[in-house]
């Protein structure tokens, strides 16, 4: 089974359901601290643990305190049931249960899982009535017409009821027909169950095995330096519910196969053995992805230490686990575990939780609650690598951060934008999730963003080809759909060789061209109301790092009818940015609106309206309605940034 979807309500901070969709390998929760991130993961764990079976959902703790009191006035809360996860059956699923159901499961069979406050588990399978229509028919031999006529009846028991009618009608005159018909409903029955979800416990059961189990890890799984084997074997014998740091402890005994009891008995010494390999097996993982400092070994070993004495005079010794670092680049040195940089601590931590589940074919989804986040920038990169690459390519993954190193923008579909809503005044809000995009928080996506300015530095710090530094995104849009628009009527176009570079705002391009000047091939479009001032600066920038002067154009200086401190928007005629400025906001300014006035069009807008506005938006309302637009283009516009793009192609090398 894939988990497709998961959704949350009535837990912690999330009030209304907010249903969230899953990749069928990685999924990142991107959102700021107290977002309700780690939430999603530990609903998710509760619902169905891989590790940590002691953690249950308690109503009094985690409902909405704010609407505790009132909602148990309204009846008992316990049937809530806070999470609900959607799995998509695959084809080995269908095989496993196929005998144990009443009838095969559908490709599109959806299992839902839910756990309630009272912590009952529930499994509820559900096709779409059209495929078990399908299915049926098929299996009673019935033709694909009268399939389809079945299925416009819009229920299982109504095509039932019409299949039955019909056989009847047709018995005579088409008995192979009216057979297949007849013997419909009988087939059908069986498949009900993936409608009415009605199933016995045993089958219910049968399903319930196959759903998939959480492995959740958070910085509170790191192991210690040091940890009493003999409490820990008393514990566990008592059946105690172990902490995470407890239950990554067991995880690396289990490597060793051995258990914290096995260290007490006479034959301890072979256990050590064993766990010192399984301790040098899972080095040998960790320093596949572990570059900081490879000269590392881990060394697993144990004491035996006096911790109190009897009334009578004997000493009470207990068994201690110890785990220390050798560090082969500083002579050999042997340092506690808890010493070392809370980044190796944290890598080597989870491989050994993990190790259980790593080359295990249990289907097993893993959860990481902001992984990294002790590393170095360029090691959270790796990690991120890893993640997508490798642990995801084998299990279902979903990871919650706030860092911009542990997010890849080039993936950006993967990612889902977390938001508390709420507010002092407005606790019902609670929190929204969301793709990222234009509708997400900016604070929330402000990682997202921020990953991909630093992508964007790192392309232009290396340099390939040609740079065109514009201002922002609107000037992106405008240059590459005009170029388009061009080529798509056998006119100039802009140089394919120029990789536009969106430098976020005028008053950053003397910086740019200071500081990249004489590593990168590049040219500046300078528009806008500060382009006088800035177009001084970047010619004296450009000047100092040998930027010839031809590659730094200004809006204002390519046509004598354009305002000295013209935007790229004065290029299009006026009736033409008029039309997306409408779009954008459904308005209805007119030419006439604006007679009169002088300047940029931008300004002039804005001086009639009596407000700003987002210059960005009638770029998009290009993009969105190019058909139309280009239909009636007016020609001062092509004339203008004809002459624009043969201003920029000459300054390329």
């Amino acid at each position: 089974m894939k988990l497709v979807a998961v959704t949350i309500q009535k837990f912690r901070n999330f009030v209304e359901p907010q249903r969230i969709e899953i990749e069928e390998d990685v999924t990142a929760l991107v959102g700021k601290n107290e977002s309700g991130k780690t939430t999603i993961l530990k609903a998710l764990h509760r619902l169905n643990p891989a590790n940590g079976d002691g953690r249950k959902f308690n109503v009094v703790t985690e409902y909405p305190r704010w609407r505790l009191i009132s909602d148990q006035r309204k009846g008992p809360l316990d049937t809530v049931r806070p999470v609900t996860a959607e799995f998509l059956v695959d084809d080995a699923d269908i095989a496993s249960l196929t005998g144990v159901l009443p009838a095969p499961m559908t490709a599109d069979t959806v299992i839902h899982v839910e756990r309630s406050y009272a912590n009952k588990f529930y499994v509820t399978p559900r096709a779409p009535f059209e495929s078990v229509i399908t299915a049926a028919g098929t299996v009673a031999a019935v033709d694909e017409d009268d399939i389809a006529t079945l299925l416009g009846t819009g229920s299982l028991d109504a095509a039932i009821t019409r299949a039955k009618e019909w056989a009847k009608e047709i018995k005579e005159s088409a008995p192979p027909r009216s057979k297949a018909l007849g013997s419909f409903p009988a087939v059908a029955d069986k498949y009900k169950y993936l409608v009415t979800a009605s199933l016995e416990q045993e089958a219910l059961d049968a399903l319930a095995a196959r759903v998939p189990k959480f492995f959740y890890f958070s910085n509170y799984s790191i192991l210690p330096g040091e940890r009493d084997l003999t409490e820990l074997a008393e514990k566990v014998a008592a059946g105690g519910t172990m902490d995470e740091e407890e239950q990554t402890i067991l995880a690396l005994l289990a490597r060793a196969q051995v258990a914290p009891s096995d260290f007490l008995d006479n034959n301890y010494d072979s256990r050590k053995a064993q766990l010192q390999a399984a301790g040098t097996d899972i080095s040998r993982e960790v320093f596949r992805y572990w570059n900081a400092n490879k000269d590392l070994t881990v060394v697993l070993g144990d004491d035996n230490v006096e911790v109190d004495k009897t009334p009578q005079g004997n000493v009470v010794n207990h068994r201690i686990l110890k785990i220390e670092l050798r560090d082969g680049r500083h002579g050999d040195v042997e340092t506690n575990f808890s010493t070392r940089s809370s980044g190796f601590q944290w890598f080597f931590s989870f491989f050994a939780a993990f190790s259980e589940y790593q080359h295990s074919n249990d289907p097993v989804i893993v959860l990481l609650d902001e992984p990294g986040t002790s590393l170095h920038g360029e090691a959270q990169k790796d990690f991120v690598n890893f993640i997508f690459n490798e642990l995801g390519a084998s299990k279902q993954t979903i990871y919650t951060t706030h860092s911009q190193f542990m997010v890849d923008p080039t993936v950006y579909e993967k990612l889902r934008a977390v938001h508390d809503r709420a507010t002092r005044d407005d606790q019902e809000a609670g929190v929204e999730v969301s793709k990222v995009n234009l509708k997400a928080d900016r604070d929330t996506v402000l990682p997202v963003e921020s990953a991909l300015g630093y992508s964007i530095s790192q392309h232009l710090f290396i340099g390939s080809g040609q740079h065109l530094l514009v201002e922002g995104s609107s000037d992106f849009i405008y240059l590459m759909r005009m170029s388009a628009y061009m080529e798509a009527n056998k006119k100039p176009i802009l140089s394919p060789k120029l990789a536009i570079i969106p430098v976020g705002g005028i008053t950053n391009m003397p910086a740019f061209v200071a500081l990249m000047g004489r590593r990168l091939n590049m040219s500046v479009l300078v528009d806008g109301e500060k382009s006088a001032s800035v177009l001084e600066r970047t010619r004296n920038a450009a000047k100092e790092n040998g930027v010839p002067a031809s590659r730094i154009v200004a809006v204002g200086e390519i046509d004598k009818s354009l305002p000295k401190d013209g935007d790229i928007e004065d290029l299009f005629a006026e009736s033409d940015y008029l039309k997306l400025y409408n779009w954008a906001f459904k308005r209805q300014l007119t030419e006439a609106d604006l007679a009169g006035m002088s300047g940029r069009v931008i300004g002039r807008i804005e001086l009639f309206e009596g407000e700003k506005f987002n210059h960005a938006l009638p770029a998009h309302a290009l993009t969105d309605n190019q058909d139309e637009f280009f239909k009636s283009l007016d020609p001062a516009t092509v004339e203008n940034f004809d002459k624009l793009f043969a201003l920029l192609n000459a300054g390329v090398a």
